[in-house]
């Protein structure tokens, strides 16, 4: 899928649970990011009251420091359901949420084809977990 400046991305669906429906959410597949960070706007749609949640901080890439609510999260991907912690954020300056690597890369083996632009999926066997 294409970026919002028009370049190929690893941008897939996955779905999260409101309580009473699913919703489907673009993100992208940062293999360099330990954790998922998802809009702000994103919690009020799952009905997550952050002013519940802890603010913690997280260091990005570039030395810019990012201020996040933690909560866990049902979700669904590629073809499983599984609950992770995502980092929600009204400072997140990019058109899509980040899927990284905490509960995610654990359960599935994660693919990078640049040249074909294509990204593959796997889920991992029980007993290699």
């Amino acid at each position: 899928m294409k970026d919002g400046l028009g370049r190929y991305a690893p941008i897939v669906y996955l779905q999260a649970w409101t309580g009473n429906r699913w919703l489907y959410l673009q993100t992208y597949v940062d293999s360099g990011a330990s954790w998922s960070v998802f809009h702000v706007d994103v919690a009020q749609l799952l009905g997550i009251k952050l002013s519940h949640a802890k603010r913690r901080y997280i260091a990005l890439g570039n030395g810019t420091v990012l201020p996040i609510y933690f909560q866990r999260i049902k979700v669904r991907f590629a073809g499983t359901e599984l609950t992770v912690p995502v980092g929600f954020s009204d400072a997140l300056r990019v058109g899509f949420n980040l899927m990284g690597r905490a509960g995610f890369f654990d359960r599935f083996e994660v693919s990078f084809n640049d040249r074909e632009r294509l990204l593959t999926v796997t889920q991992l066997a029980r007993a290699s977990r």
